[in-house]
């Protein structure tokens, strides 16, 4: 059984991941830990964790993905002192959310992502608050999210089904 260790910004993200993952890939043993997104802990786990495979998932907030993904690469390179870095990196997928990760839930419901944090929008359309998150893990439509090819979805599905 693959097993997968994934690092939140927050709480409720972790849950929501898990059962994400587990919808893409019922096989995968998977475990999540809170981090923000420049915290040295989580390279620190990521370091101390006996995984096949690490998901960081990191919100964009508006910024330039690429930047954000090559930042956040460049944080574990710079806190792995070890001969272990490369297999760490390998094993290493950094996924990463243009605003945040409640854009799923505005793609997949086809919704208007209108300027405003996916959550503002879902808070002023549907009384959403963060710790509802985990609640939409199971009405997440995954083919609206591939057909609109949503890349952080597209990058967590592919990490999460690669052997």
């Amino acid at each position: 059984m693959k097993s997968i260790i994934i690092a939140s910004e927050d709480t409720y993200g972790c849950k929501f991941f898990k059962d994400v993952a587990h919808r893409i890939n019922p096989q995968v043993n998977v475990k999540c830990f809170m981090a923000g997104a420049w915290n040295p802990k989580k390279v620190r786990i990521f370091l101390s964790a006996n995984a096949d495979l690490l998901i960081d998932c990191v919100d964009a907030d508006g910024e330039d993905t690429n930047k954000i993904t090559n930042e956040q690469y460049d944080l574990f390179k710079k806190n792995i002192k070890t001969h272990f870095s490369t297999r760490i990196l390998k094993k290493l997928k950094v996924v990463v959310f243009k605003h945040e990760v409640e854009e799923w839930i505005i793609f997949s419901k086809n919704l208007k992502l209108s300027g405003n944090k996916p959550s503002e929008i879902l808070k002023k359309k549907m009384k959403y608050e963060k710790w509802k998150l985990p609640e939409f893990a199971s009405t997440i439509d995954f083919d609206v999210l591939e057909q609109k090819r949503v890349r952080s979805f597209i990058e967590f599905k592919q990490a999460v089904n690669d052997p």
